[in-house]
């Protein structure tokens, strides 16, 4: 049974589940990034998988279940993209762009947010959360969401539409 608790006729976020779904768009941006730089690269998923000594769908698996891969394994992709198509042409800001690193600010601040401040929050990070909404219904989409992210990944689209609309 969800438990989404309600005050004054508004219902509360829970900032655990909003840094949860944060913490999931940023993944599916950061593998999105990764994934650009294989195909300029023209690598295909199974080939860079088994470049890095992996199982043949290891990366697909990875990619397309938005895994949050460990930092050794980001170091080896780079390594394989490298030994077909050096990265010195591509910068960091290629992988760590703007949306990345304005999804991670705002993970950070929320930490120091109050629950019966958060629809003031996600209205002050209205562009954000609304670029954001097309993220998580694509997640919702493929189930990488659980039903609890579902439920506030619905509150957060329907306060930023109620903002739309004010």
């Amino acid at each position: 049974m969800l438990n989404l608790s309600r005050q004054k006729g508004v219902i509360k976020i829970e900032i655990k589940y909003l840094q949860k779904l944060l913490h999931k768009a940023l993944i599916y941006r950061l593998m999105t990034n990764i994934n650009v730089f294989l195909k300029n690269a023209n690598i295909r998923h199974y080939q860079l998988s088994e470049g890095t000594r992996r199982a043949k769908n290891w990366f697909n698996d990875a990619y397309n279940n938005n895994e949050d891969i460990q930092l050794s394994s980001l170091s080896k992709i780079m390594a394989f993209i490298n030994s077909i198509d050096k990265i010195e042409k591509y910068q960091l800001s290629d992988l760590f762009d703007e949306k990345v690193l304005l999804i991670t600010t705002v993970m950070m601040s929320l930490g120091d947010e109050e629950t019966n401040h958060i629809h003031t929050f996600i209205n002050s990070e209205r562009d954000l959360f609304e670029d954001l909404i097309g993220d998580w219904g694509t997640l919702e989409a493929k189930k990488k969401l659980t039903e609890l992210e579902q439920k506030h990944f619905k509150i957060v689209e329907s306060l930023v539409a109620k903002e739309e609309n004010n």
